[in-house]
């Protein structure tokens, strides 16, 4: 096996000079000279290297005056070492970005606005923008779409299998559409964090609080707007938006009937979506039960709260931690 020691910082002659002490450390630093075909001052050179990348140690009862040091434990100091460093280069590199956007912004700051007209050239532009998410991204989502709702959105799928937090809220009106509901409980399953609203006035998304696209028009005009005290202002719009909203949760299939038990499963799906502000029609198909069915379950929930009505029952549920 090659072994890349550039990579922590050494030559290949570097290497071969370890590799022969390790194999032999009885070596003479003659022998050691010959066998890697370097000159004395190289060989010297090269040993003190290695020593200050703590692969040696000074011996004097050693041939060569210097003893290797146990490969996994020093290379692996090492590789800890380096990945610091580029621990540290990265955050750097974020530092330079806001710095370069900053000067950018000063020198032409037009380019704080990026108009997209085309709706396809917006969707993938889009898409670009949430793949570079390190820590999370936000948005929000209100009829009317411009894509299918049986089309996974696999950038998403992507962002939460590697730990990026995506927060999504909802106006009310998008859980009357069965397909859209179906995509989302697919995603809050995946890791998707999900609220809802009543109404919601704009679509949003907003990436690591830097970066937002705001779409304009149902055509698909779209605007890409630069970190800078316009995307803090849409994170901070968004925060508010969240700060109000119901938190959704819902569950994929039909769940059993619900009886009087304060925490029967049942409870759980039928408060989320009567307090998210689901139509009737719409819970039913969602826990694919009957109309007539539905109304039974909500009186039932109602009596078994105390309730008076509908919005009296989820006081109560949120007092009992259902919501």
């Amino acid at each position: 096996m090659t072994i890349p020691w550039h990579a922590i910082g050494l030559s290949d002659e570097d290497g071969a000079v370890y590799g022969r002490l390790l194999s032999d450390p009885g070596v003479t630093e003659e022998g050691l000279a010959a066998s890697t075909g370097l000159s004395p001052s190289q060989l010297r050179m090269s040993l003190q290297r290695l020593v200050d990348a703590r692969l040696l140690r000074r011996a004097s009862t050693a041939p060569t005056g210097w003893l290797p040091l146990h490969p996994k434990a020093a290379i692996g100091s090492l590789v800890r070492d380096r990945f610091a460093d580029l621990d540290r280069v990265s955050a750097g590199a974020e530092q330079l970005a806001a710095e370069y956007t900053r000067g950018q912004l000063h020198a032409h700051p037009s380019s704080l606005l990026d108009v997209i007209t085309s709706r396809a050239d917006a969707a993938a532009r889009i898409d670009e923008l949430m793949a570079t998410a390190g820590v999370e991204v936000v948005g929000t989502d209100v009829p009317p779409y411009v894509t299918d709702p049986d089309v996974v959105n696999h950038v998403e799928v992507a962002l939460l299998a590697r730990g990026v937090r995506f927060r999504a809220l909802y106006a009310a009106e998008v859980l009357d559409n069965p397909g859209w509901l179906a995509q989302i409980a697919q995603m809050t399953e995946l890791g998707e964090q999900a609220r809802v609203l009543p109404q919601v006035p704009v679509k949003l998304c907003v990436v690591d609080a830097r970066t937002a696209a705001v779409p304009l028009t149902a055509t698909g005009r779209t605007v890409i707007v630069s970190e800078s005290a316009l995307t803090h202002a849409l994170q901070a719009l968004f925060e508010l938006m969240w700060s109000h909203a119901t938190p959704l949760r819902l569950t994929p299939g039909a769940r059993p009937a619900v009886t009087a038990a304060d925490m029967d499963p049942g409870y759980g799906d039928l408060v989320n979506l009567l307090s998210a502000g689901m139509k009737d029609d719409s819970i039913a198909r969602h826990l694919n039960v009957s109309a007539r069915t539905l109304r039974r379950r909500i009186a039932q929930l109602q009596d078994d709260l105390d309730a008076g009505g509908r919005f009296q029952a989820g006081v109560h549920a949120a007092r009992r931690g259902w919501i």
